[in-house]
């Protein structure tokens, strides 16, 4: 039986047919739009969220944004909405340093949102919490074949921050996921009686999340990079055995959860939705094989022809640009596998990095865009100073190497300069940078906590 034959026979139609293409209009509807943001109280709620920081639901997870550019958040603050949000452009950067448009954020209660039976649940926060339920469900039941009434039950069981109605209604390729991903969660560990928490107050808000604040760390911007875990499976007999309270520090943290992960009496899970299902644990026994520097490069073609650079190792690559926030990102032979942030300068994960390489990290990319704004001269004398630093050959004047940047837009030369900045600052630290870069990216830097991943 095919796949989608599966998920019909364990998800049957019972509902009123929903012709395709109004099911599509309603999986469209189920994110957010400038003519939402004009609606009812919305843009004072997009505002609060921003300035504050709070998390909200992104088809890039449940993040807290950022403007990259000034100019869309005062064209947001003057109500012109056309150009705060122009189409098919990214105006924010999420606190894991991704890129993100308007219609990328779920149109989630505040907003007004909630979709009918017949759309599908396709977000984040709906396909995390409905794998605490499936898993819940293969617990009570392991012959389960899903069905609705067994989910229901199951949802009344699980601590998740979404609805039942998002999580009888998961769009097909959620419901795939789920089931493998339960399946297989059920043969790696003990039949206990744990309790599936997503998003939940008493244990991910008040107990792991108020810990790690409690450390007062400063290596980690994000949380997630500390540890990715999405679900939290919990033996709620067995907390009590853990001094949360006690922790001061990250190291100590890092070997409660260490223990408490070995004993198989609380497991951080990362998920990825995925129709062929496998895992792996992350910061557990297996020792970190550190990537092997070879090279790095200004532009893979030329200089002047590209406003990345790249950290090039055996196995794979970092590349480092505007896009458009300033990030590396890590390219191996086949994947994609995580990224790093830098707009933020010395606070933020590049300069923290830089800092424990030995490096001095360079500024946040806000600064050099007003530099630029200021005195593009004098940006041009300190672009210039770095390339011939560099070692950089092609031009031999200020006013040549000026001229090679003509017609190229602020974030161009933000990008190509930060990133030559950066290769000197590290010269000759390179293979440290690089294996503290690649660790963090991947949440598994020598400081991150253990967790188990499903890919």
């Amino acid at each position: 039986m095919s796949l989608r034959g599966y998920v019909r026979q364990v998800k049957p139609r019972t509902e009123n047919y929903i012709p395709p293409v109004d099911r599509v209009q309603d999986l469209l509807e189920s994110n957010l739009s400038k003519k939402d943001v004009a609606k009812r109280d919305n843009k004072n709620v997009l505002q609060d969220i921003i300035n504050n920081q709070k998390p909200l639901e992104t088809e890039k997870g449940e993040v807290s944004i950022s403007w990259i550019d000034n100019a869309n958040k005062i064209a947001f603050e003057n109500d012109d909405f056309d150009t705060a949000f122009p189409k098919g452009k990214e105006v924010f950067i999420t606190s894991k340093g991704d890129n993100l448009r308007i219609t990328q954020i779920t149109k989630t209660d505040a907003f007004g949102g909630g979709k009918g039976s017949g759309g599908g649940s396709s977000g984040t926060t709906a396909g995390e919490s409905a794998q605490c339920v499936y898993l819940q469900a293969i617990w009570n039941n392991p012959k389960t074949d899903f069905n609705e009434a067994e989910l229901t039950n199951a949802f009344s069981q699980v601590k998740v921050n979404a609805t039942l109605d998002q999580i009888i209604n998961l769009s097909d390729d959620w419901v795939v996921s789920s089931i493998l991903t339960a399946k297989l969660i059920y043969k790696l560990l003990p039949k206990r009686n744990y309790t599936f928490h997503r998003g939940s107050s008493d244990f991910v808000k008040n107990v792991i999340e108020k810990t790690f604040k409690n450390t007062g760390q400063t290596d980690f911007p994000d949380i997630n990079k500390w540890n990715p875990a999405d679900i939290w499976i919990v033996d709620e007999t067995k907390i009590s055995s853990y001094d949360f309270n006690g922790v001061v520090k990250l190291p100590y943290y890092n070997q409660l959860l260490l223990k408490a992960y070995a004993a198989r009496d609380i497991i951080g899970v990362s998920l990825k939705k995925t129709s062929r299902v496998k895992f792996s644990q992350q910061n557990w026994k297996r020792p970190f094989i550190e990537p092997k520097f070879t090279k790095t490069s200004l532009g893979k073609r030329d200089f002047f022809k590209s406003k990345d650079g790249y950290l090039f190792w055996a196995g794979g690559e970092i590349q480092f640009r505007t896009f458009p926030a300033f990030q590396g990102e890590i390219i191996g032979k086949t994947a994609k596998h995580g990224k790093i942030s830098g707009d933020s300068g010395p606070t933020g994960p590049i300069g923290i990095v830089m800092k424990k390489s030995g490096a001095t990290p360079i500024p946040s990319r806000r600064e050099i865009t007003a530099l630029i704004k200021k005195d593009k001269n004098k940006f041009f004398e300190m672009f210039f100073n770095e390339y011939l630093r560099a070692g950089e050959t092609g031009v031999d004047t200020i006013e040549k190497f000026t001229k090679k940047f003509a017609g190229k837009d602020s974030g161009y030369l933000e990008s190509k300069y930060l990133v030559t900045l950066m290769f000197n600052e590290i010269k000759g630290r390179e293979q440290k940078f690089l294996s503290l870069a690649y660790r963090y990216a991947k949440s598994i830097s020598a400081e991150s906590s253990v967790h188990m991943k499903i890919s």
